[in-house]
């Protein structure tokens, strides 16, 4: 904080920071009573409302007062709870063993990802070596189920659980993190963090970065980080390789409202010209092509929208730029078999036979310009007579 300095009484932060402890601690005793309540619970439907009610809560936004005294790099409630169970092995116990009186409950498993991620991926010994690959099963699963209702809605309510699993985890300095977990749990790791980061990362150069930075599972071993440099030794290639596998996979299986297939069409349409795709195997690339081509039709199997339509063709024309005009004439076929689609197919003409006039006309407007500019340069006018002489 640089303004307390000057603006606030000495020990100011250290008393916010006391405060916002307390804060914390008094939330994670109030989430763990209520699960506790849950579990005691003789019906099931108390117990369903109860685990609810606890979802909500830390998943619902912080006010200005909130912010206030919990810090204002949170947004949301599991964000202020997820560092407290992680530096409070008492009560991150506390809450695994509520957790597992509830594993039948369906808001449990996203309950124990948004509350205790930080807890089993920081600590090596977290939940005991004997059960720990088995909550960090459960920790990928709840978590998809989030990364996945975040893209169906169009929202970024968890971006900051990816953002820690992606930066601190995968890609962490060293890759240190990554080394301790468990092999399988290791790789369920890597591909949840790849099947999801086209649409939190979206267009820019993050994900570009992210990609070109994803280390080579193999590579990746208990006790030894990633190397230094993996590029040498293939390792760059794996990694991008099986990071883009992931994705496209969650595009074909797991994303299918618009606005989660926009933001993955959108982040691989930026791939284009970067030279990643070099790195793919052959059946990745084939595989990649064939989910973009699928979303560019008009019907099954995925009866994509038109905006997905649209964005689908502007992805394979970035990446895969050979056949460009033989893809649209095939579609345009295509869409003539549909009679549904025959007025979205006039539309589409109008629209580029629009586009094509507004070019060359932008285009004439331009040469125009240009070559009276280049007259009123070489022309100069003579007062009083009302001509202009030719300059040499």
């Amino acid at each position: 904080m640089t303004e307390t300095s000057g603006s606030q009484p000495p020990g100011w932060d250290m008393r916010r920071t006391v405060s916002s402890r307390a804060v914390q601690g008094r939330l994670a005793a109030e989430v763990l009573r209520k699960l506790s309540l849950a579990a005691s619970a003789d019906r099931k439907e108390d117990r369903d409302i109860i685990c609810s009610e606890v979802f909500a809560d830390i998943t619902g936004d912080l006010n200005s007062a909130a912010q206030g005294s919990t810090g204002t790099l949170y947004t949301r409630w599991y964000e202020v709870l997820a560092p407290y169970f992680c530096a409070d092995e008492g009560a991150s116990e506390a809450l695994l063993s509520a957790c597992r009186r509830l594993w039948g409950q369906p808001f449990t498993t996203p309950t124990f990802a948004l509350l205790l991620h930080q807890w089993l991926l920081v600590h090596p010994g977290a939940g005991g070596a004997d059960q720990r690959l088995k909550y960090l099963n459960v920790l990928v699963s709840g978590a998809r189920q989030l990364f996945v209702g975040d893209a169906e809605t169009g929202s970024a309510a968890f971006a900051p659980m990816f953002s820690f699993l992606a930066e601190r985890v995968v890609l962490s300095p060293g890759g240190a993190r990554l080394a301790a977990l468990p092999e399988t749990g290791r790789e369920a790791v890597m591909a949840l963090a790849a099947s999801f980061a086209p649409y939190y990362l979206g267009p820019s150069g993050d994900y570009v970065t992210f990609l070109d930075s994803f280390p080579a599972p193999s590579a990746v071993s208990a006790g030894r980080p990633p190397p230094r440099d993996p590029g040498r030794d293939g390792g760059r290639r794996e990694g991008v390789d099986f990071a883009l596998d992931r994705a496209v996979e969650a595009l074909a299986r797991e994303v299918t409202a618009e606005p989660g297939v926009l933001a993955f069409l959108a982040a691989l349409r930026a791939l284009g010209g970067t030279g990643l795709l070099g790195a793919l195997r052959t059946s990745t690339r084939i595989r990649l092509q064939a989910e973009l081509y699928a979303l560019t039709q008009p019907g099954g199997p995925r009866y994509a929208s038109r905006a997905v339509n649209r964005a689908a063709f502007r992805a394979l024309d970035a990446l895969f730029p050979r056949g460009r005009r033989a893809r649209r004439l095939v579609n345009a076929a295509f869409r003539v078999l549909h009679p549904g689609e025959w007025p979205w197919l006039w539309w589409d003409a109008l629209w580029d036979g629009a586009r094509a006039v507004r070019a060359w006309a932008r285009l004439a407007g331009r040469a125009a310009r240009g070559l009276w500019a280049r007259l009123a340069a070489r022309l100069r006018w003579r007062p009083g007579t009302g001509r202009g002489i030719l300059c040499g």
